[in-house]
């Protein structure tokens, strides 16, 4: 952690923010010691992002990549190009190259984005795993090859697999790589800058993780959802769709006795919004989740 006696750019922008709300919370992360890089803070004033630490501004918000996948897959849904009921296999006709258990063909695209696909383990875990180690290059073989073990829709595991799926049905569907139709019909509307994104062997968007952004991004897609969809003055997603994923838990989750959703990504990288609060926080960075999810309940009841 810089400390301000160093006379450090970094140091002087964690005493000095500029708005009462990330005063506080660049407090906290001093007080507490958080290797945290980037924060932004969102609300009626405007948005203001301070430097923590020396750290480059674009950083990994891995599992936070899910959120913009889903916002994209609920603009299809809005537009009425797909339903949550539809199964999802069909979608994924053009890049299936051999046999598969037949239990997935009873998968919908909602039991994906609820993670309810029925597996019973957290396999394709893209950011822990070693790639080198799978038996193909072809990841939607791999993950196919695993059927689930639950009737789809029963049980809940959390997995990868499920937005890699997800990003293949935003290709199929835009006829564009997930992420090129990510840029330009959500990132472009939120007046973000050019992102990175991983994508696989075969160049599928992975869609799980792999997004290279700002924490300013990250805060302008929670603000849209403080504004139930509608952003610089422009409807970008429906309202309907804010509280379907709110409600069914589409990998934004209610903190418990606060007004705060969050979607965290490994090592710490945050989003919260509160719509009665009126406000959208995100950092970056590189801690325990343990301590993350500390200083996450404690920034909302700030």
């Amino acid at each position: 952690m810089c400390d301000a006696k160093k006379g450090s750019r970094a140091a002087a922008l964690l005493l000095y923010g500029e708005y009462p709300m990330i005063q506080d919370i660049l407090r906290e992360i001093k007080r507490q010691s958080l290797h945290v890089y980037q924060v932004a803070v969102y609300t009626e004033q405007g948005l203001e992002t301070v430097q923590v630490q020396d750290a480059g501004s674009c950083q990994p918000i891995y599992s936070i990549t899910k959120v913009f996948v889903n916002t994209c897959i609920g603009m299809l849904a809005d537009v009425k190009s797909i339903r949550l009921d539809d199964n999802l296999l069909p979608y994924l006709q053009p890049y299936i190259r051999q046999d598969y258990p037949d239990v997935w063909n009873a998968v919908t695209i909602r039991q994906a984005l609820a993670h309810r696909m029925g597996l019973d383990d957290g396999i394709f875990d893209i950011d822990r795993d070693d790639p080198r180690a799978y038996p193909t290059q072809d990841y939607l073989a791999y993950i196919l090859q695993y059927p689930p073990k639950f009737q789809p829709g029963t049980h809940r595991k959390y997995t990868d697999c499920a937005h890699y799926l997800l990003s293949l049905l935003l290709e199929t569907v835009t006829g564009k790589p997930a992420d090129e139709y990510i840029c330009k019909n959500l990132l472009l509307p939120l007046q973000c800058p050019p992102t990175a994104w991983t994508r696989c062997p075969d160049n599928h968007t992975i869609g799980a993780t792999g997004a290279y952004m700002r924490a300013e991004d990250v805060a302008k897609l929670g603000w849209l959802y403080v504004n139930q969809g509608r952003y610089a003055g422009r409807q970008i997603l429906s309202p309907a769709w804010v509280q379907q994923m709110e409600r069914e838990r589409f990998d934004v989750y209610p903190i418990k006795n606060t007004s705060f959703f969050v979607k965290n990504g490994i090592y710490g990288q945050s989003l919260l919004y509160s719509r009665e609060r009126r406000i959208a926080i995100a950092w970056t960075g590189h801690e325990s989740d343990e301590k993350i999810q500390a200083f996450q309940r404690l920034c909302a009841c700030i």
